[in-house]
């Protein structure tokens, strides 16, 4: 049943023809396709900067801030367009070539490896930003000593389900897209919490 069901997923993505939503959710659902078919890594980019930077607009509503802060805008819609999309992109890519099987075991593992290796590299980078935009760089040790174990054990609660979906169902050239969707309340949680020693 997965695998009919992946496959059906894959001949979607691979054909505009086969996206049949009426109205404007299909013909946005078209074009993305017709673009991920053209320029696959520039739409990702395009893609990941869009929904980080709306996470981190909905953070800053969140934390109530009295004036917008544009610099931590930009820098994380940068994050998501510059670094999160090439890296999702060569990191799904490679650790489906690694274990190909979407078994149950091979699933775990594959989220094993990412909560080991991907994860702490993405919120790793969202500390460097927020360090930057503050106190220096130098503080980036410390931050790390303080947080990153804490964001990990709070990412086991969330990222696996993620992956058990990714791995299971969705075409590798569209997980990124749909970890980007994921992705969109956990980077709302990554902006708060890389920024949290500010308050």
């Amino acid at each position: 049943m997965r695998r009919k069901l992946a496959a059906l997923l894959l001949a979607a993505a691979k054909t505009t023809n086969a996206l049949r939503v009426p109205g404007a959710l299909g013909a946005a659902a078209r074009t993305y396709a017709q673009c991920m078919d053209k320029a696959p890594l520039a739409t990702k980019a395009a893609t990941s900067a869009a929904i980080f930077g709306a996470s981190d607009a909905c953070a800053q509503k969140l934390e109530q801030v009295k004036e917008p802060d544009a610099t931590r805008l930009l820098t994380t819609t940068a994050i998501g367009g510059l670094y999160f999309a090439p890296a999702a992109h060569v990191w799904y890519a490679q650790i489906t070539k690694l274990i190909p099987k979407n078994g149950l075991k091979e699933i775990l593992t594959k989220a094993l490896l990412g909560q080991i290796f991907f994860g702490p590299l993405v919120t790793i980078v969202f500390f460097a930003a927020a360090c930057a935009q503050g106190e220096g760089l130098k503080t980036l040790p410390a931050k790390i000593k303080a947080d990153l174990l804490q964001v990990q054990i709070a990412g086991v609660g969330f990222w696996p389900f993620v992956d058990l979906i990714s791995y299971a169902f969705i075409p590798i050239a569209y997980i990124p897209l749909f970890v980007n969707c994921a992705s969109f309340v956990w980077t709302i949680f990554l902006s708060l919490k890389s920024r949290g020693a500010k308050k």
